[in-house]
């Protein structure tokens, strides 16, 4: 494989890069800026693939970019979504409540949490409207009242259209990769930079190699159970065969021990446990 090449290629929507850019808190800051149009605070930190596992049984979450002000007032989750796949809607309210939790310390009151912004950046239209941006906040149905519990998800469509110059332009760049305007000039020139930084391709190659080696782990643990789940039915297909010709109880077990080398112990579970759920 190609690294060097691949490397290259990359563009601001992949996730490689993305991050790279978005760490730079200048311009991450701008382009929260655009999305949201408004003021940001000054940023404190921006986390790159931010893990959240709240207890050992949850589903845990990783979040592409995620930012916090410096006066703890407003925290940003950004993902980069290629691929309309995942059920976004409800993974943006798991990341909603996963944000929340891993904020608020035991004992802290609730007016301590902070505005949250769940913002998904897609390559496709999730409501398809044509709009460029989708923002939801939560309402009371019946008198239109907002609820102000400061949690706030935004969709974004780099195919769709705005009235906002500036976000249209960002959406314009995310889709052809072609800089109009000063941001998305800064954004090409830090990827530009990336592109010849050592130490940042030596950790694409990594990441690369760790993904390969996962997915191979996967498959290969994948076939294994496979196969395992191929053997056990074939014992149980011969165990109930043998019943069906009215072998007795010691020669399927005389079976199994001979035919797939189990040991007489497991082979007479075994048998019982099939003849048991075949009852």
């Amino acid at each position: 494989m190609d690294y060097r090449k691949q490397y290259e290629s990359l563009q601001f929507k992949d996730d490689f890069m993305f991050g790279v850019v978005m760490s730079d808190m200048s311009i991450a800051k701008r382009v929260l800026s655009v999305i949201l149009a408004e003021e940001i605070p000054d940023i404190e930190n921006c986390e790159l693939q931010r893990t959240v596992q709240n207890d050992t049984i949850s589903h845990g979450v990783r979040y592409d970019v995620y930012i916090r002000t410096s006066d703890g007032t407003k925290v940003y989750d950004i993902e980069m979504q290629t691929v309309n796949n995942d059920f976004l809607p409800k993974r943006s309210r798991y990341y909603q409540s996963a944000s929340d939790m891993d904020f608020l310390s035991r004992g802290q009151m609730y007016k301590a949490l902070p505005a949250t912004y769940i913002i998904f950046i897609c390559e496709f239209d999730l409501f398809e409207k044509g709009n460029a941006v989708y923002r939801f906040e939560n309402y009371c149905i019946e008198e239109n009242l907002r609820l102000d519990d400061q949690a706030y998800k935004i969709f974004l469509n780099t195919a769709g259209q705005t009235p906002r110059k500036e976000l249209q332009n960002l959406m314009t760049y995310l889709k052809d990769n072609l800089p109009n305007d000063e941001l998305t000039q800064d954004i090409q020139n830090k990827i530009q930079d990336a592109q010849h930084d050592g130490k940042l391709y030596s950790a694409y190659v990594k990441e690369q190699q760790n993904a390969m080696l996962l997915l191979e782990r996967a498959r290969a643990e994948g076939e294994a159970k496979g196969r395992a789940e191929g053997e056990a039915k074939g014992i149980a297909k011969a165990i109930i065969m043998l019943k069906n010709v009215g072998a007795t109880m010691e020669m399927m077990v005389n079976n199994l021990v001979t035919e797939y080398s189990m040991n007489r112990e497991d082979a007479a579970a075994k048998v019982k446990e099939v003849l048991a759920q075949a009852t």
